[in-house]
């Protein structure tokens, strides 16, 4: 009675390998995730973490609302940077709502 309970006899259960075929799937599941989705996303941040610090006067750039200006001066404790839209109007920006800077020898 006692060996039938403590499991030694049937041949059920005792592969011991269970719990890696249960875990291994997860496993490559979140490897695959980390890949294909947050190493990208890091990279593109950072990237455009780059280009935002690289803003100085006189770069022309595009808003995230689609305004183009030209960059009149950069204030980096605050975070943003005034760009002139057209004329004398002049707006003030967050860095993050920078979207691009336009390269110098592109033609408006």
């Amino acid at each position: 009675m006692v060996y039938a309970l403590s499991g030694g006899g049937g041949g059920e259960g005792g592969d011991g390998g269970g719990i890696l075929g249960l875990i291994l799937p997860f496993v490559i599941v979140i490897a695959i995730f980390y890949f294909l989705i947050i190493l990208p996303q890091r990279k593109k941040e950072k990237k455009k973490q780059a280009m935002l610090s690289a803003i100085v006067k006189g770069d022309r750039v595009i808003t995230i609302g689609g305004l183009k200006g030209t960059v009149v001066g950069v204030d980096d404790q605050e975070d943003s940077v005034t760009v002139r839209v057209s004329g004398d109007v002049k707006l003030e920006f967050l860095k993050s709502a920078i979207a691009q800077v336009i390269p110098k020898d592109r033609p408006e």
